[in-house]
C-alpha cells in the first residue's frame, strides 16, 4: 500500500513538473502581451512577441517563474492523485472495477 501511494506522488510530481514545463512558454507570451498592451488598438502576434521576447530578454523570459509554478503543479495533481487512490481504494474499487465494455447487437 505504501509503495502504491509512493508511486501515485511521484508520478503526481513529475506529472505536474512535465505539464509546467510544457505550458510555461505560452502562459509568458500571454502575460508579456498583456504587459505591453498599446491604447492605440496595435495587436501583436505570436511569432512577433516571441521574436521580441527573446530578443530583447533572451530565451529564457519564456521560462520566468517556472520553478515556483513546478512546484506549484506538482503539489495539486499530486495531490489529487493521492486522495485518488485514497478514495478508490477505501471503497474497494480496483481496475476492473473501473473497465467498461460496450456490446452492439445488430439484428435484423
Amino acid at each position: 500500500m505504501a509503495t502504491a501511494l509512493g508511486v501515485t506522488l511521484i508520478s503526481g510530481a513529475l506529472s505536474g513538473a512535465l505539464s509546467s514545463v510544457v505550458s510555461q512558454p505560452a502562459d509568458s507570451i500571454l502575460t508579456y502581451v498583456a504587459k505591453s498592451k498599446h491604447g492605440d488598438g496595435e495587436s501583436l502576434g505570436m511569432v512577433s512577441v516571441v521574436s521580441k521576447m527573446i530578443e530583447t530578454e533572451g530565451v529564457g523570459s519564456l521560462f520566468r517563474g517556472i520553478g515556483g509554478r513546478c512546484i506549484w503543479a506538482s503539489a495539486i495533481i499530486s495531490g489529487q492523485f493521492l486522495l485518488y487512490d485514497i478514495f478508490r481504494t477505501a471503497l474497494g474499487i480496483n481496475s476492473d472495477d473501473l473497465s467498461q465494455v460496450f456490446q452492439f447487437v445488430i439484428s435484423k
